[in-house]
């Protein structure tokens, strides 16, 4: 690779710069993580969302517009019970038309929207959504035919918390915002003027830099013991490998759909866009830890990266936590809630299969059009999906969940058993999904399936599909 003496003359200079830089100057320069505000159900209040501007900082002293609710950049967590009603309501204050997903929901389009449920600017939609399902970790973000990424990428998305009476377990951190702290990754790309930059009619998108809530590379006082995390990539095309940058290990909980049976030891956990994961780290010992995307950095990696044009984050701290207070007198094993594992004893009523070529923007050799059902399953079955993907990708589906029955023709171990609603798939690597159908969607408003890069899910690379009775 050739470079000119303009860019010799900047690298070298930036070098100088590193190495005079102490990285526990850096550190302790970190933004403390925000904590999106909670909103709850209470005594039939409905749960008001206004979409509209507003304003943050993305470089420090520069306050630029973004998109979000309720008055801030990105939206609240919304936390619901099982068993329960939600009064939603939905604003549009915003200059375009938007189309509202909640991930991880089960219900009805009628009830969770779809994305040819458009709300125009100005108009307001107030669905009650009645939660009958198990605990998640879901998030609600734009679905807008031909402008989710550039929407999301502005703002709209935000973690949905559903509980019910299992997961409730003593063992298991559930202080919001305390030992229970929501993350929502995004990579930015923003200028010099502080503004984000995003060019729509590319195929993906890559951010040099790596925000969480709004902040870049922050840390996080926590009590010493178990922390929970609750992660969503809610990046527009990057998958991340998490992990922790003293080499201990992360415990896989559960998944955006579910619990596990038992925590899931794991040095690295991989996520897609549009997928989640509850992890949780043991803090006992009082030391601070990063919590990274990617391999541990060293000092001269920083140095090596000037000199390369890779799509690297220039910082791949996802998070710094700061253990505070007194050691616990025991560290309590963690239970998780009771596995049901009859759940998973499912009966195949029907099969299919996709080919996907994700940079072609195709599935099945045909690119989306809001006209077309792609197919149509009934309420109440399972089928077994074939995948097939050209290029490495994130699958994800609307109003339905599956478990991963096999890859490459191994069977996934019973370690990992839990349903989903997104799955990252490896390139030309074989897979196949069990997905299980409980809600309806008919033809005017059908649930959405395909890719979970937001950028090849404008071009094309995505379906409907419908349940009918």
């Amino acid at each position: 690779m050739k470079i000119s003496r303009r860019q010799f003359l900047t690298r070298s200079s930036l070098a100088g710069a590193i190495t005079l830089t102490s990285g526990h100057i850096l550190a302790q320069q970190r933004p403390k993580l925000v904590i999106p505000p909670l909103i709850e159900m209470g005594r039939g209040r409905p749960i008001r969302l206004d979409f509209r501007p507003a304003q943050t900082q993305f470089n420090a002293g520069q306050l630029v517009d973004i998109w979000g609710a309720n008055g801030r950049y990105l939206a609240p967590t919304v936390r619901v019970k099982s068993g329960s009603f939600a009064k939603l309501n939905y604003v549009n204050n915003l200059p375009q038309a938007i189309s509202i997903n909640v991930q991880g929901l089960l219900a009805p389009t009628e009830m969770i929207g779809s994305m040819q449920r458009k709300l125009a600017s100005g108009e307001s939609w107030s669905p009650v959504v009645a939660i009958q399902q198990a605990a998640c970790t879901g998030w609600y973000h734009a679905e807008t035919m031909l402008h989710s990424a550039y929407q999301i990428y502005r703002g709209l998305a935000g973690l949905w918390i559903i509980e019910d009476e299992k997961s409730r377990t003593p063992t298991l951190p559930r202080k919001y915002g305390v030992d229970d702290i929501p993350l929502i990754l995004q990579d930015q790309l923003i200028s010099k003027e502080g503004k984000q930059l995003l060019d729509t009619h590319a195929s993906q998108f890559l951010g040099n830099r790596l925000f969480v809530n709004g902040q870049e590379s922050p840390y996080l006082n926590v009590p010493r013991g178990w922390v929970r995390l609750r992660i969503v990539n809610a990046s527009l095309s990057r998958q991340y490998d998490l992990r922790l940058d003293n080499g201990k290990p992360l415990w896989l909980i559960a998944t955006g759909a579910g619990f596990l049976a038992e925590p899931l030891e794991q040095i690295s956990i991989s996520l897609a866009p549009s997928e989640r994961a509850e992890l949780l780290i043991d803090l006992s010992d009082g030391e601070k830890v990063s919590l990274i995307s990617g391999q541990i950095r060293h000092f001269f990696y920083k140095i090596e990266q000037l000199f390369s044009d890779h799509n690297d984050l220039q910082n791949n701290v996802v998070l710094e936590l700061r253990p505070e207070g007194l050691a616990p007198a025991f560290r309590p094993s963690v239970q998780l809630p009771p596995f049901d594992e009859t759940d998973f004893h499912l009966s195949i009523s029907n099969q299919r299969t996709f080919s996907i070529r994700p940079l072609d923007f195709l599935i099945n050799k045909q690119r989306f059009d809001p006209k077309r059902i792609d197919f149509s399953a009934k309420k109440g079955t399972v089928e077994r999906w074939h995948i097939h993907s050209y290029s490495a990708i994130g699958f994800t589906l609307q109003g339905a969940t599956f478990i991963v029955e096999t890859r490459s023709g191994e069977s996934e171990p019973y370690s990992k058993l839990a349903w989903r609603d997104t799955v990252w798939i490896e390139k030309d690597e074989e897979i196949t999904l069990l997905v299980r159908f409980q809600h309806l969607a008919n033809e005017k408003l059908p649930f959405s399936f395909g890719v979970s890069d937001f950028m090849l899910r404008d071009r094309g690379c995505m379906g409907q599909f419908t349940v009918v009775e």
